[in-house]
């Protein structure tokens, strides 16, 4: 066996390791001997920590009340949101009905012919029974739908759509309505003049005024209805208040021509209504409004009419219940190209126009008077004059009786003296009704 030798110089280097490797590793180090301060040292830690703990413990119970506020200050806005939300109309399901009733009987000293030639003196007429649909379409919209049944002149009764309408109170687009737009889409009373947009039940007499029934339009003259309602576009806007107390009210409509009296039925051109209405209060009892407007329709059988109104209204602030002034009128005026008899073409400018006045006796009571003038829409030399008396008395906003007294005065020989004695009722039942504007209680 062969042992290999190493070299004599690294014999020396083993011998001085040797030692070394021998030996155990030291210990670590012995702990310093307890002194005074180390012990206060260990006394203090768990002391910390149980404050940090209770710390922690305090912060979390403020989180939770914080958590807790705003939990009762969210349930608050929540009521308050619920609180504040429009509660839901009555009519989402069903629209509100409304039924007016209107009868009036007449007693002549002469025979009174209709323009179609029927005689009506000496008879009672159930005049008309109106119906009247109003519901929220939607956030955008309202609608109306108004059917009359109306006394053909004694000849039956007919059925017609009155006004038939919608309103859209803003514009889905903007979201919102400038100058506080509204736009009436259907068929509906136009803005000509004021007492043209109050139904036959409304009206402060028992007749319609001469310068309505002969100017804008009537199938069967003014003691049936009367008016002027066509099929358009009604734009209504509220000017900027330049005056502080001063409402200025436009309307502009776009509708179908031909159907006012004075444009004969010529459809060959629509028709365009504008409106401009001033209304303010004075000493917080006195109410005045004024309007002018005015109807256009071009073409071969050009026509129209400018009317301006006014109407002023007392009640008193204090102590005035039961008490009422009203004093208003219109006038008109047309100017129109119309065919005569032997297809000659012939142009007219009729004047017509009427006053009133009207004085609350008491809650029940009223009493008013009413003078008229109008020329014959084919013949301006031709007119007639008239003047009435009536007296209103309402047991109730929903039953009103009235009794009148009419003369005449014309240029017509069948019209002319002619004395006339009015009786009228009209019921409303259903939803509770607006009451015109010259009702005060």
């Amino acid at each position: 066996m062969n042992v290999r030798c190493l070299p004599l110089s690294v014999i020396p280097w083993i011998a001085l390791g040797a030692p070394a490797l021998a030996e155990p590793n030291p210990a670590a180090p012995p702990s310093p001997p307890p002194t005074a301060d180390n012990a206060a040292a260990a006394d203090a830690t768990p002391a910390t920590l149980d404050a940090r703990l209770q710390a922690l413990e305090l912060d979390l119970e403020d989180l939770r009340g914080e958590n807790e506020d705003l939990r009762s200050e969210l349930a608050d806005v929540k009521a308050q949101h619920l609180a504040n939300r429009p509660a839901a109309p009555l009519n989402a399901l069903n629209p509100q009905i409304t039924a007016f009733l209107n009868g009036a009987m007449r007693l002549d000293d002469r025979p009174v012919l209709t323009p179609g030639g029927i005689a009506i003196n000496e008879r009672a007429f159930l005049r008309t029974a109106e119906f009247d649909f109003r519901a929220a379409v939607d956030p955008y919209a309202d609608a109306v739908a108004i059917l009359a049944i109306e006394d053909e002149a004694g000849e039956g009764f007919g059925a017609e759509l009155e006004e038939a309408y919608l309103v859209l109170k803003r514009l889905p687009l903007l979201e919102s309505a400038p100058l506080g737009l509204k736009l009436k889409i259907g068929r509906f009373r136009a803005p000509l003049g004021s007492a043209n947009r109050l139904h036959l039940h409304d009206l402060p007499w028992t007749t319609r005024p001469l310068a309505i029934s002969r100017l804008l339009g009537s199938e069967n003259g003014e003691f049936f209805e009367s008016g002027w309602n066509p099929v358009g576009v009604d734009a209504e806007l509220i000017l900027p208040e330049l005056i502080p107390g001063v409402v200025m009210e436009v309307n502009a409509d776009l509708v179908d021509g031909g159907s006012i009296a004075v444009a004969e039925g010529a459809h060959d051109h629509p028709g365009y209504v504008g409106r401009y209405n001033l209304f303010f209060t004075a000493a917080d009892a006195h109410d005045v409004n004024l309007g002018v407007s005015g109807y256009y329709q071009p073409g071969a059988h050009r026509a129209g009419v400018l009317a301006l109104d006014a109407l002023y209204s007392w009640k008193p602030a204090v102590a005035g219940e039961f008490r009422s002034f009203v004093l208003g009128g219109e006038l008109f005026y047309a100017d129109r190209k119309f065919l005569d008899e032997t297809g000659a073409e012939q142009r007219a400018k009729p004047l017509a126009g009427f006053a009133f006045a009207q004085l609350q006796l008491s809650w029940h009571t009223y009493l008013g008077a009413r003078y008229e003038y109008a020329q014959e829409l084919d013949d301006d030399t031709v007119a007639t004059h008239g003047a009435a008396g009536y007296l209103s008395y309402y047991t109730s906003e929903f039953l009103r009786f009235r009794v009148g007294y009419e003369r005449r005065f014309s240029d017509l020989p069948a019209d002319d003296g002619r004395d006339s004695l009015f009786a009228e009722i009209s019921v409303v039942f259903g939803s509770h009704p607006t009451e015109p504007y010259w009702v005060h209680r």
